[in-house]
């Protein structure tokens, strides 16, 4: 393996510990979650972060101070729980963050709903979430998944998006496709440790899904039909009186 490409792979394996510290504390995780509070896992550590819809993937404050990345899960959490949300949060409150803290809360809260939730009912059996900003150098998925059908589980990378551009996110979802097969052992290695699968019954061959704005005419570009010819899935979604609707863009 070349030296530009071991980092990456030494922040892969130190994600691997951190989301199996933070999996044997799910208990602790729905708590927060209550409170609109959610334990991001990066290659340092724990950040426990904002998933309201004001603030969404904003920090949380403790006396005024932004709550900052700690390599121990423990400690993350009892910050956590002492955590405050601001109404001057300078989150950037971006869309499809509001999307990302609402799947995320979703997901939490009820581990099982995410494949009607997506409107993905028939190509899933399950749908876990793992993580978010999940990075491997500088490339990275907004959302990781574990995806089911029948007796099999693979990795979803899933991109959420404000607009309706492929350009982007097409490259994105490609680059950390191959980045994450360079390096299958440690990929199903990350994928058990995070859902507590056996890494045995673990394909890494994966799913890929665009989660954006529902087209206002009902009707897709070239591009959108060239992409999905090639397995990526698309899906669109309203939003009403506050709430979120998912469509599966066919």
């Amino acid at each position: 393996m070349k030296n530009n490409d071991s980092s990456w792979h030494q922040h892969l394996e130190q994600m691997t510990n951190f989301v199996r510290l933070r999996r044997q504390r799910h208990d602790a995780l729905g708590e927060l979650a209550d409170r609109f509070i959610y334990l991001r896992v990066g290659g340092n550590g724990f950040r426990p972060v904002s998933i309201r819809s004001d603030n969404p993937c904003g920090s949380v404050y403790i006396q005024g101070k932004a709550i900052e990345t700690t390599p121990f899960v423990d400690v993350a959490i009892q910050l956590a729980k002492s955590a405050e949300h601001r109404e001057d949060a300078p989150g950037n409150k971006k869309p499809e963050h509001r999307v990302q803290a609402h799947l995320i809360y979703q997901a939490i809260k009820d581990p099982t709903s995410l494949p009607a939730l997506l409107d993905y009912e028939q190509f899933f059996d399950e749908l876990i979430f793992l993580s978010d900003e999940f990075r491997l150098g500088e490339i990275r998925a907004d959302i990781i998944a574990l995806g089911k059908k029948d007796s099999r589980y693979f990795p979803v990378f899933i991109e959420l998006k404000a607009e309706r551009s492929l350009t982007r996110v097409l490259l994105q979802l490609e680059k950390i496709s191959e980045r994450f097969l360079k390096v299958p052992d440690a990929g199903r290695a990350y994928l058990a440790a995070a859902s507590g699968v056996d890494m045995s019954f673990i394909d890494v061959e994966p799913r890929r899904i665009i989660v954006w704005p529902a087209s206002p005419s009902g009707k897709e570009s070239p591009a959108v039909a060239s992409a999905r010819s090639k397995g990526i899935v698309t899906i669109g979604f309203t939003q009403t009186d506050g709430k979120y609707f998912f469509n599966r863009e066919i």
